[in-house]
């Protein structure tokens, strides 16, 4: 996941992040995909791993991203929910860290597969106006 990795590592000049997740606790409770794949991803039952939920969350890691990102997010994504996005993002200004946010009205977590050809072509643009604005020598 982007939001782990940049939050681990400066070995990259900029990332983008889609479909995010920044907290196993707030994903636990809202995703459409059901509980047991927070449990499964994280290894252990949500009560008798609560800790272990926080420190796997992106967002604890949020104070050592030095890498610019990009969160492209559909507001009716109901597998990864929004405020997945807004967390970090929020997180990540709120500490000085170069990022930016695209959303997407009346899409959902099938955005880049099967969205409409109008937010697909957007989606694919801010991507490449990214790294663009982030790779040039």
């Amino acid at each position: 996941m982007t939001n782990w990795i940049v939050g681990h590592t400066d070995a990259f000049k900029a990332a983008v992040s889609q479909r995010s997740i920044s907290s196993w606790i707030s994903f636990f409770g809202t995703t459409d995909i059901g509980y047991f794949f927070a449990s499964d991803q994280t290894g252990g039952d949500f009560f008798d791993n609560l800790e272990g939920y926080l420190r796997q969350s992106p967002l604890m890691s949020a104070p050592n991203v030095v890498t610019p990102i990009l969160f492209i997010h559909s507001l009716e994504d109901y597998r990864c929910w929004v405020p997945e996005a807004m967390q970090f993002f929020t997180a990540l200004r709120y500490l000085g860290k170069e990022a930016k946010m695209v959303l997407f009205p009346k899409e959902n977590h099938e955005l880049s597969r099967g969205g409409l050809p109008i937010h697909r072509e957007k989606r694919l643009r801010a991507i490449l106006e990214w790294f663009d604005s982030h790779l040039k020598i």
